[in-house]
C-alpha cells in the first residue's frame, strides 16, 4: 500500500490541499490505513497547539504601557555592570516565606562592588535603602566622598555621599521606577537599575 509523506498530512491538518489530493487522502484513511491515521493525528495534535499559541501573547497596548515603564527607568543606565546577586531570586523555605522583609543584591562594575539592603520601614509605603561601595582592588583606597543619588525615572529623589568605610543610606518612598547613580569624579556616572523595589505597608507583608 503507497502511504502519503508527513509533509502532505501537516498539509491536509491545516487544510492546505488541492480539494482532489483531499478526496484521493480521505479515501486512503478510509481504507483503513493506520500508519497514515497516526501520522495525520500527530500533525492534527500540533495545529491545535499552534492554534492557541495567540492566546499566551499579551495584547499590544500592554505591551506599549511596560515597554514605556520600563523605558523610563532603562534610559541612561550604564554599560558595564552585572548583577551578581538578587535575593528575590534565591529559593526561601517553604516556612518562612513571607516573613523576610529585606531585599538584598551585588552588583559589579570594572572598578567597584556595590552591595545594597532594601529595609521597609513600618510607615506605610517607605523604605530604607543601605549600600557599600568597594573598590575591587585592594590598593585603589577607600571609596569615601563618593556622591551617590537616588533616582525615580530621570528625577532626583535624594543624595549623599559615602562615609569612610563606603557606606551610605537613603529612605525613600516605595516605587518600581528607582535606579542609584554614581558619581566617579570626572568621569561619567554609574547608573544601575534598582527594578521592582515597590514598597508595602508593614501590615500587608505578613499577609503575603
Amino acid at each position: 500500500m503507497k502511504h502519503f509523506s508527513d509533509e502532505a498530512w501537516s498539509d491536509f491538518a491545516r487544510n492546505a490541499v488541492p480539494e482532489n489530493s483531499k478526496m484521493d487522502m480521505q479515501g486512503h484513511l478510509d481504507s483503513g490505513c493506520e500508519q497514515c491515521a497516526e501520522t495525520l493525528h500527530v500533525w492534527q495534535g500540533v495545529v491545535a497547539i499552534a492554534s492557541e499559541e495567540p492566546m499566551y501573547t499579551p495584547p499590544t497596548d500592554v505591551v506599549r504601557v511596560v515597554k514605556s515603564q520600563l523605558a523610563s527607568v532603562a534610559v541612561g543606565l550604564s554599560p558595564g555592570f552585572r548583577l551578581l546577586f538578587d535575593s528575590n531570586l534565591q529559593p526561601v523555605a517553604t516556612g518562612i516565606r513571607g516573613s523576610i522583609a529585606a531585599r538584598q543584591f551585588l552588583f559589579e562594575t570594572d572598578d567597584y562592588f556595590i552591595d545594597l539592603r532594601l529595609e521597609p520601614r513600618r510607615e506605610a509605603d517607605r523604605a530604607s535603602l543601605v549600600g557599600q561601595i568597594l573598590n575591587r582592588a585592594n590598593t585603589a583606597g577607600p571609596t569615601e566622598g563618593v556622591a551617590v543619588r537616588l533616582q525615580d525615572g530621570q528625577s532626583a529623589v535624594a543624595q549623599t555621599s559615602t562615609n569612610q568605610l563606603g557606606e551610605f543610606q537613603f529612605e525613600f518612598e516605595g516605587t518600581s521606577r528607582l535606579s542609584l547613580a554614581i558619581s566617579r569624579g570626572l568621569e561619567s556616572e554609574i547608573i544601575l537599575p534598582l527594578y521592582g523595589l515597590e514598597v508595602k505597608p508593614a501590615g500587608q507583608r505578613g499577609r503575603e
